[in-house]
């Protein structure tokens, strides 16, 4: 299986870069490149991920060094270093942005710098930081989406050119705008700039703070102007997941305490309204356990289905075992991070 896996990365690898590099991503009907669907800017579904800047290439860098090809990624490295911009007339998600572009970025650098050399010692002969200083540069242009909203919660969508744009909606999921913490949360701590931490931290705050007083849950969708409740539902599916991620994930890379309340206070709301069915996964009375979607405020089931993005909460739970016995008062061994 890890011989499969690592066979249909490159049969998708060594095929976007042969027939779609340096666009985006390999279209596999027409065997062609493509980036953002310039004829119909409401094509969100192509526009939010695909934003002109070389996505698939960046988006593999590090799985280059999982696989062991060194040479392949530094030759990577520099094809990104050489030709990718952000300086596009591109309107892209933020979330999307800063999860496979930005998070990619700062990955890379942090290997070809790390002077614990977790994949051996990678480094790059005259790397000069190109790849942190285009992660800032990135997230310079993501800013605006965080400016005149009434709750400090961001716009979902950014133009990297021109910033917010006229008609961006003011409906945003909440793992949208709740997971932006632990990408905009390194890059502050690697350049000595608070500034991309703060805004994604006081996001979180905002989020927080709108949380049902009756269940303590949140729900997937909120205006960022008036911070009322657009959807109601509160699951662990798509619109939520990554929510919750990173509010562990961070408390394990900063050592922040509120990171981890605020996660400790979620998963005994999650396991208080969501979870339903008996106690044991395998063996007993009763129908298997299963999380639900509920609504924020009351509890009640809104309905049974089972999104993909759920698969995420199994692995968050078993996370390092060490910090279920660590108190909320104890800091983060990696808080230098």
């Amino acid at each position: 299986m890890k011989g499969m896996a690592k066979d249909m990365f490159y049969f998708g690898y060594d095929n976007y870069m042969k027939y779609a590099f340096p666009h985006d991503e390999l279209n596999p009907i027409d065997c062609e490149g493509r980036g953002p669907d310039v004829l119909n800017p409401s094509n969100i579904n192509i526009n939010d991920v695909l934003g002109n800047y070389s996505l698939t290439l960046i988006d593999t860098l590090d799985t280059l060094l999982v696989l062991g090809n060194v040479s392949e990624f530094h030759r990577a490295v520099k094809l990104v270093i050489n030709t990718v911009s952000f300086d596009k007339d591109s309107t892209v998600q933020v979330f999307e942005a800063n999860i496979r572009i930005l998070g990619s970025l700062i990955s890379a650098h942090i290997l070809l710098t790390d002077s614990k050399h977790p994949f051996g010692d990678v480094g790059l002969e005259d790397y000069d930081d190109e790849l942190l200083h285009l992660a800032h540069d990135l997230a310079v242009r993501l800013l605006p989406a965080f400016e005149n909203t009434g709750t400090g919660i961001p716009y979902p969508r950014v133009n990297l050119k021109s910033g917010v744009p006229p008609d961006s909606s003011n409906e945003t999921c909440t793992s949208g705008a709740g997971s932006l913490l632990v990408e905009f949360g390194i890059l502050s701590r690697l350049i000595g700039d608070s500034t991309f931490e703060w805004v994604a931290r006081r996001a979180v705050r905002a989020l927080w703070n709108l949380r049902s007083n009756e269940t303590g849950l949140l729900g997937n969708v909120v205006n960022i102007q008036t911070g009322q409740w657009v959807g109601k539902q509160s699951g662990l599916g798509a619109g939520m997941d990554s929510f919750y991620e990173y509010l562990l994930k961070s408390y394990i890379l900063f050592g922040e305490k509120e990171d981890y309340r605020m996660f400790q206070a979620s998963y005994e709301s999650i396991q208080n309204h969501l979870r339903r069915g008996r106690e044991s996964c395998n063996e007993g009375e009763g129908d298997p356990p299963l999380y639900v979607n509920v609504n924020m405020f009351n509890g009640q089931i809104m309905n049974t289905w089972i999104d993909s993005l759920q698969a995420f909460f199994p692995g968050l739970l078993v996370e390092p075992p060490p910090l279920w016995e660590w108190s909320a008062a104890q800091p983060s061994t990696c808080q230098s991070t």
